[in-house]
Order: structure tokens, then sequence, then C-alpha cells
């Protein structure tokens, strides 16, 4: 799936929209003769449920580009070069899509160093890593930040079996070659020695205010 396909799915996700589905109309013991006490409530807050769809649907279009982009890779150059493309186009794929909307992957031990955690992100990977191993169900945080009105959603990435062939155990997993690879491109690289399933980082999406 091409980043346009992501564009098209981040551009058709409407807040005020949403907004406006949830909207509750409450009346507080009104009668026909007095309707001061009734009450339409307008302002109601977007639900934690809203954002964690959005979130999830942004994360899959997402992963797949990053996934079908990196297969293709391997297919036609190798592992070695697969890496060096990670290392050009990945962080452009996860970036900014939308003027409300942002998408960043991160981790404890992260490879990129444009993907160091901030003190925020640091907060949620250590509270995630501390989970036992069915964080594919439990790991996700929603935060809501009130002065600025942003919502941040988190989802945990758990390592696959085909992210060992660079995440591995180095002179294992990791073949020589590839090692090498990476240590040339990323000098101070820190995501090695995963295993599968273990909490290889989190996605991070935040969705802008809405606030007029």
């Amino acid at each position: 799936m091409k980043i346009e396909s992501i564009q098209k799915v981040l551009n058709s996700f409407n807040f005020p929209l949403a907004v406006g589905l949830i909207l509750s109309f409450a009346v507080l013991s009104c009668t026909k003769g007095d309707r001061r006490n009734e009450r339409i409530d307008l302002l109601a807050p977007v639900p934690d449920s809203v954002y964690a769809k959005a979130g999830n649907r942004i994360i899959a279009v997402t992963f797949d580009t990053l996934r079908n982009s990196l297969l293709e890779a391997i297919r036609s150059q190798g592992i070695e070069e697969a890496i060096a493309f990670c290392s050009e186009n990945a962080y452009s794929i996860t970036g900014v899509y939308a003027d409300s909307v942002t998408v960043r992957r991160t981790a404890l031990r992260f490879r990129n160093p444009a993907n160091k955690p901030d003190s925020l992100e640091l907060l949620v990977l250590e509270e995630m890593s501390g989970q036992p191993k069915a964080i594919e169900v439990a790991g996700t945080k929603i935060v809501r930040h009130e002065s600025s009105g942003e919502i941040h959603y988190f989802k945990s990435i758990v390592l696959q079996p085909m992210c060992l062939n660079c995440h591995g155990t180095p002179g294992g997993q990791i073949k020589e070659a590839t090692l090498a690879r990476i240590q040339q491109l990323y000098p101070d690289d820190k995501a090695v020695n995963f295993k599968e399933g273990d909490l290889r980082g989190v996605w991070h999406i935040v969705f802008k205010s809405q606030r007029e």
C-alpha cells in the first residue's frame, strides 16, 4: 500500500463529525410549560474508544506500507540493502500524514536515533515493558494532554519471527554481513538481542487539538 493510501485514510477520519455523532442530549425534569431545566450537552468529549479505533486504523495502514516496502526491498536487494532502505525511508513513512495527526515509532532499545523516546514515551515504554507477555492485548494506552488538547495513543510493537534477521542475536540470527551493515548505518545501535514475542517498541499516534 502506498503512502497516498495512508493520507486517504487519515483524511477520511473527520474528528468534528465524530464529535457530532457522539453528542449526548439530556432533558432534565422538563415540562410542557417550563423548559428552563432542559439541557443539551453539546460539549461531550470524544471517548477513548473513538481515538483507539482511529489509531488502530492508522497503524494498520502504516504497518502494511512498511512491511510491504521492506519485503520488496529484501526480495529485490537482499537483507543488507533492505537495512539501508529502512534507514532512508522508514522515518518518512511514519512521519506526519495530516495536519491533525502524527505517527511515530519509538523504543527503549532504538536503532535510529530519531526514534529515541521523549519523556512521555519513556514512561509508557517502561510501563509496558513491565507487563506480561500477553501485551498484544494489554499494550495500548491513551494519554490526554489537558493543556494542549492533544490525545496520545500508544500501541505495543511485538517482535515477530521475521524481525529476528535484524533484531535477534548477533552472529546467530543476525548474519555477519547483516550485522556489519547495521553497524555501518547505525553505529550506536541498541536494537539487538531480542526474542520472538518481546516488546520491540510502541506506535505513538498524536491527534492534535480540535479546539477552535
